[in-house]
C-alpha cells in the first residue's frame, strides 16, 4: 500500500511539473496568451514552489525528530546494557553476560548488540536479531577506542553512527568506578578526587528505527497528497475567480484585434470596473480620432482638392471594375470625356485664379446633371470624365445632348465680364470583353478630339468598327507628342536621291521619326511616322512638327558646310496656317548661315489640287527667296497635269505605284514618259520614287528621270551619307 501511495505520489509531482514545462514551452513558442493565463502561471508556479518548500521542511523536520530520539534511544540502551554487564565485566564469565543480553530479543528496534573487551578488537558477547540485516558500518580504528577510553571527563563519551536500512550504532565504554582506600578514617563523601574510573570494556548497540521511519514517511505522504489536492482544488478555484475578474479586459482582446488589423467601425463597452470603463472611453475617442484622419485621408487620396470630385486614380479603379464585370456579366454602360474649349485662353488673360474658379463652377454645373450612382470625377486640368452605368446608346445621347444645353445655359463672371463657356464631349460605349479600361478611355479622347475638329461645343460617339488602330489616336499620343516638341525630341532620317544625270546637287529627303524612350543609350530605337503622325494631325500639332525638323534639318546643313547639300523636307497642311511663314523660314536661314536654295519642300498633290487658290501666293513668294517645291505623289490624277503650269515647282516626284508597274505595265510606262517630256517643257526635274532594282534604275534612265529614290539606292538612315552619283549602265 506504501508502495502504491508513493507512486501515486510521484505520478502527481509529473503530472504538475509536466504541465508545467508544456505551459513554459507553449510561452516560449508564442505571446502570452492573455493576461489571466498569466497571472495563473504565476500563482501556479508559487504555489508548486510553496508546496515543494513545505514537503521538503517537513521531511527534513522529521528526519531531525527521528534521529534525535534514536539517540537517546540509544543512550538509554548503552546505559542499561552498561549497567547489565559491570557485574559480569567482573566476574569475567563470558557465557554469562551472552545470556544476560539475551532478554534484549523482545525489543524489535534492537538489531544488534555486543560486549567488547577493554581494547574493542574481540567480541566478549553478542546478540543479532533473528533474520535481521545488518548495515555495514565501519570499523573503529585503535585510536577511535582510545578516545573512547578517556575518563576525564564525567560524562561518558559516545559514538553515533548512521547506516544504510534505517539503521543506527552506539558505541560506549563500560566503566568502573572505585575509591582509594584510606582506612575510613575521616573520609568524605563530597571528596570525588580520590575516585577511580576504569575502562573494562565497550558495548555497541545498532538500533533499527526503519519502522518507525516507514510510519512516519507514509504519514508524510498521506500529508503531501492531501496538500497538493487542496492546493490543485485552490488553483482551479482561483483559474475560475481571475478569469471572472478580468473578463472585462477580455471582452477588449476582440475590439483592439479588430482594430489592430485596420479595421475602425467598432465600439468598445465602457461598463464594468471604473479603471475598464475608463480605458472603453479612451479607446473609443481613438478609435474616432483614427475614423475621421482614415476619412480625411481616404478623401484626399480619393478626391480632388480643388472641385471635390473623385480624382483620376479613383476613377480608374471604378472603371476597371465595371469593365471586368462586363466581360463577366454583359450589359452596356458609357464613358464620357468632356475638355473645357479654349480654357487656356481664360488662364492667359484672367489668371490661374480665375481658372480654377471656373473648374469649380463647371464641376457644380455638371455634378448637379449626374445620376447617384454615376461617377463623375475630374480627370486632370481642364478634363473631367463620367462613368455612367447601364445605358444604351439612345440614353447616351439624350445624356450628351443635356449636358450641352446645361453648358450654353452657363456664363462665367470674372472680373466684370460674362463669358460663355463650352465644352467638347467624347463618348464611347463599354460593351466589348476584349477591351482595357486604359483603352476605352483612349477611345472617349479619341472622340472629344474629333469633336474639337468638327467646331467644338459638341459631342461625337466613339465609333469602334471605323477607327482602325485605337493606339494611334489616344490619351498616350497626346501627350507623347506633346513632351516631344516641349523637349525637341524629334530624330531625322534621311534617304538619298540617286542622280541619274551627274549631278553636282546631293538630293535628301528628310524623314521624320520619334525616339522611344523605352529603348535609350546605345539601343535607342525609333517609332515610325506611320504610328504617330494621324494622332499629330488630329491634335493640331504638325505645324510645329514641320517647324522643328525645318529647324533641325538647317541645323544638320549648317554643320554639313556644303552648299551641294540639299534637303527635301515634307510639309503638312498645318503647316500652312502658320502665320509669316517667309519670316520664319529667312530666321531659320540666317541663325543657321545656309542658302534658301538648299531646302525643298515637298506637297502633296491631293492638297495642292485642293488649295490652288491659297497656296499660289504662299509659294510664289517663297520661291521668290529662293526655296524650292516639290510635288509628291505625281501622277496618281491626271488632273494634275492641268494645274502644274500655276505653281512655281521645281521636282516631280512621281508616284511609288507608277514606278512599281513601269516594268510590267504599258500605261504606266506611257505616264511616266510623259510626265517626264511635261516636266522637260516646264523646266522641272523629275524624281521617280520606290525604285526596288537595278533594272528599274536602268528603264527609268532610259525615260530620262533626273533622280531616283527607294531601299536600293539607300534605306532611311539616322545618318547623312555623301554618296557619289549613281548613274545605271
Amino acid at each position: 500500500m506504501l508502495a502504491l501511495l508513493k507512486r501515486a505520489h510521484s505520478a502527481l509531482l509529473r503530472i504538475e511539473l509536466g504541465g508545467i514545462a508544456r505551459l513554459v514551452s507553449e510561452i516560449g513558442r508564442s505571446a502570452p496568451r492573455s493576461l489571466a493565463n498569466r497571472i495563473l502561471f504565476i500563482q501556479f508556479v508559487w504555489t508548486l514552489i510553496v508546496y515543494l518548500l513545505v514537503i521538503v521542511a517537513i521531511w527534513f523536520a522529521t528526519n531531525l525528530v527521528i534521529e534525535s530520539s534514536v539517540r537517546r534511544q540509544g543512550e538509554n540502551w548503552v546505559a542499561k546494557l552498561d549497567e547489565i554487564g559491570i557485574p559480569i565485566y567482573a566476574t569475567n564469565n563470558p557465557a554469562q553476560l551472552k545470556q544476560s543480553i539475551g532478554y534484549l530479543s523482545s525489543f524489535p528496534e534492537i538489531a544488534q548488540a555486543k560486549y567488547l573487551d577493554e581494547k574493542g578488537k574481540d567480541v566478549i558477547a553478542e546478540y543479532t536479531r533473528k533474520g535481521g540485516v545488518i548495515a555495514n558500518f565501519p570499523k573503529l580504528s585503535a585510536d577511535d577506542f582510545r578516545k573512547l577510553s578517556r575518563t576525564e571527563s564525567e560524562q561518558k563519551p559516545m559514538i553515533f553512527e548512521k547506516g544504510s536500512n534505517s539503521q543506527m550504532r552506539v558505541i560506549a565504554p563500560i566503566w568502573v568506578k572505585s575509591i582509594d582506600s584510606d582506612g575510613m578514617i575521616n573520609y568524605s563523601l563530597d571528596n570525588k578526587a580520590r575516585e577511580k574510573i576504569e575502562t573494562i570494556g565497550f558495548v555497541e548497540v545498532v538500533i533499527d528505527y526503519s519502522k518507525i521511519s516507514s510510519e512516519l514517511d507514509h504519514n508524510i505522504l498521506y500529508a503531501s497528497l492531501l496538500i497538493a489536492v487542496l492546493m490543485m482544488a485552490a488553483a482551479f478555484v482561483m483559474r475560475i475567480t481571475v478569469h471572472w475578474a478580468l473578463t472585462p479586459l477580455s471582452e477588449l482582446e476582440e475590439p483592439l484585434s479588430r482594430l489592430a488589423s485596420g479595421e475602425t467601425n467598432i465600439t468598445v463597452a465602457t461598463s464594468g470596473d471604473k479603471e475598464i470603463a475608463s480605458i472603453g472611453v479612451a479607446l473609443n475617442t481613438t478609435i474616432n480620432a483614427l475614423r475621421e484622419r482614415d476619412e480625411a485621408l481616404r478623401r484626399m487620396v480619393d478626391h480632388d482638392s480643388l472641385t471635390g470630385l473623385v480624382n483620376r486614380a479613383y476613377f480608374v479603379e471604378r472603371l476597371e471594375h465595371e469593365v471586368k464585370r462586363i466581360a463577366r456579366s454583359g450589359g452596356c454602360s458609357a464613358l464620357f470625356f468632356f475638355d473645357l474649349d479654349r480654357f487656356k485662353n481664360i488662364n492667359d488673360t484672367y489668371g490661374h485664379a480665375a481658372g480654377d474658379r471656373l473648374l469649380i463652377q463647371v464641376a457644380k454645373q455638371l455634378g448637379s446633371r449626374i445620376r447617384e450612382n454615376d461617377v463623375f470625377a475630374r480627370y486632370g486640368g481642364d478634363e473631367f470624365t463620367l462613368l455612367a452605368y447601364n445605358v444604351d446608346q439612345d440614353r447616351i445621347q439624350e445624356i450628351a445632348e443635356s449636358f450641352i444645353a446645361l453648358m450654353r445655359e452657363f456664363t462665367f463672371f470674372e472680373a466684370g465680364d460674362s463669358i460663355k463657356i463650352y465644352f467638347s464631349i467624347g463618348i464611347t460605349l463599354i460593351n466589348n470583353a476584349t477591351l482595357s479600361a486604359h483603352e476605352y478611355l483612349r477611345e472617349a479622347d479619341t472622340a472629344v478630339h474629333q469633336a474639337k475638329m468638327q467646331g467644338r461645343n459638341c459631342f461625337r460617339i466613339f465609333e469602334r468598327d471605323k477607327q482602325g488602330i485605337v493606339a494611334e489616336t489616344g490619351i498616350g499620343w497626346h501627350k507623347r507628342l506633346q513632351e516631344s516638341l516641349h523637349k525637341r525630341q524629334v530624330v531625322l532620317y534621311y534617304q538619298p536621291m540617286a542622280g541619274l544625270k551627274r549631278q553636282r546637287e546631293r538630293l535628301c529627303e528628310v524623314l521624320l521619326r520619334l525616339p522611344d524612350m523605352e529603348y535609350e543609350g546605345k539601343d535607342q530605337k525609333v517609332i515610325n511616322p506611320g504610328a504617330f503622325l494621324s494622332a499629330a494631325e488630329r491634335f493640331g500639332m504638325m505645324q510645329e512638327f514641320d517647324s522643328l525638323v525645318i529647324d533641325k534639318a538647317a541645323q544638320v546643313l549648317a554643320e554639313r558646310k556644303d552648299a551641294r547639300q540639299v534637303l527635301s523636307v515634307n510639309l503638312s497642311e498645318q503647316f500652312f496656317t502658320k502665320e509669316d511663314i517667309p519670316v520664319f523660314l529667312e530666321a531659320v536661314t540666317r541663325a543657321h548661315h545656309i542658302k534658301s536654295s538648299q531646302f525643298v519642300f515637298e506637297l502633296s498633290q491631293s492638297y495642292i489640287s485642293r488649295n490652288i487658290g491659297k497656296l499660289q501666293e504662299i509659294m510664289a513668294l517663297l520661291t521668290q527667296r529662293g526655296y524650292r517645291f516639290a510635288i509628291d505623289d505625281f501622277g496618281a490624277d491626271f488632273g494634275a497635269f492641268n494645274y502644274i503650269r500655276a505653281f512655281p515647282v521645281h521636282f516631280l516626284k512621281i508616284d511609288g505605284a507608277l514606278i512599281e508597274r513601269i516594268a510590267t505595265d504599258k500605261i504606266a510606262k506611257a505616264t511616266v514618259h510623259a510626265i517626264v517630256e511635261i516636266a522637260r517643257e516646264l523646266h522641272m526635274q523629275t524624281i521617280a520614287k520606290n525604285v526596288a532594282d537595278e533594272s528599274q534604275a536602268n528603264l527609268l534612265a532610259t525615260l530620262g528621270i533626273d533622280y531616283v529614290q527607294g531601299n536600293y539606292i539607300a534605306a532611311p538612315s539616322p545618318k547623312l551619307l555623301v554618296r557619289k552619283q549613281t548613274v545605271p549602265t
